[in-house]
């Protein structure tokens, strides 16, 4: 039983075939260790109630909204705001394994791997905020797989992030005329 709000089938076939190289890219790699796991998820925000995403895959995807859609940025309001990770999680098809592989592929891919391309040692979301705005622009210039990682994510928390309706005030949009009330034209008699 899926989620009537998913996203598109052919936005699903462009995330995935954009992440998947970066799965294999991470299953590749040296498992990460025990320790190096602890400690992501003790830096971990608190996590609500989640549908699909797992409490470290929240996480990443949280600072990942934050670093694209920063509070104060270009609209007072930003992706913190309105917990953009979590109405992700919400809009996700938990029966979309591919769709699920291939993103979760992308956050690990970003947050344990991808700091190595601007030499550091940390994961993306111990980063200082500049930190991550350089790695992403980084992703974004590289080419390739890296930047099919940063379309995507990007991609995604932009498509989520001006669904919603408090972030509609910021961009003129009214919402759908369905919801709007209907405008009172002057009677022409003749």
């Amino acid at each position: 039983m899926g989620n009537n709000n998913k996203l598109p089938s052919a936005t699903r076939r462009l995330f995935l075939q954009r992440t998947l190289l970066a799965l294999g890219a991470v299953a590749a790699a040296p498992a990460l260790s025990t320790q190096a796991l602890a400690s992501t998820a003790s830096t971990a925000m608190a996590t609500p109630k989640l549908v699909v995403l797992t409490a470290e895959d929240y996480h990443t995807l949280s600072v990942v909204t934050d670093t694209l859609i920063p509070r104060g940025g270009a609209f007072p309001l930003g992706a913190l705001d309105i917990d953009l990770a979590a109405r992700i999680d919400a809009y996700l098809d938990p029966e979309d394994a591919e769709l699920m592989q291939g993103l979760r592929g992308a956050l690990v891919f970003l947050e344990h791997k991808a700091p190595a391309l601007i030499a550091q040692q940390s994961n993306f979301s111990a980063l200082p905020a500049a930190d991550r705005e350089t790695l992403l622009l980084t992703l974004r210039d590289a080419g390739g797989d890296a930047t099919a990682v940063f379309v995507a994510l990007r991609s995604l928390c932009f498509f989520y992030f001006y669904t919603d309706e408090q972030a509609w005030p910021n961009i003129g949009y009214e919402g759908p005329l369905v919801k709007r009330s209907r405008p009172v034209y002057p009677q022409v008699r003749g």
